[in-house]
């Protein structure tokens, strides 16, 4: 199985956050419902599919980490992040990376 690059080489002129794939992921959120049901009511319930766009920071110990906002310091290097998310990598249908 190929392994897909999401980090990329830093060339001249390029912030630290560019090295970082802008990903689209196509995920399964769990529904709930913290109301009385019937049954049948119950029973049409389905997941939601749901779809996350950012920097793919890591995909490290079962999760994926993906930032949408960040600050750069003088030399071009991500100072601090923001719009985080991480997501189980057992809810995670594709990673798409954008171009």
């Amino acid at each position: 199985m190929t392994r897909k690059k999401y980090r990329f080489k830093r060339k001249p002129g390029m912030s630290e956050a560019e090295t970082y794939a802008h990903v689209e992921i196509t995920w399964i959120d769990p529904m709930s419902d913290a109301s009385w049901l019937e049954i049948k009511d119950f029973m049409k319930m389905k997941p939601a599919t749901c779809k996350t766009t950012g920097r793919l920071y890591k995909k490290a110990r079962g999760n994926t980490y993906i930032f949408g906002d960040w600050s750069l310091d003088k030399d071009g290097d991500i100072e601090t992040v923001g719009n985080v998310t991480v997501i189980p990598n057992v809810l995670i249908e594709d990673i798409k990376v954008i171009k």
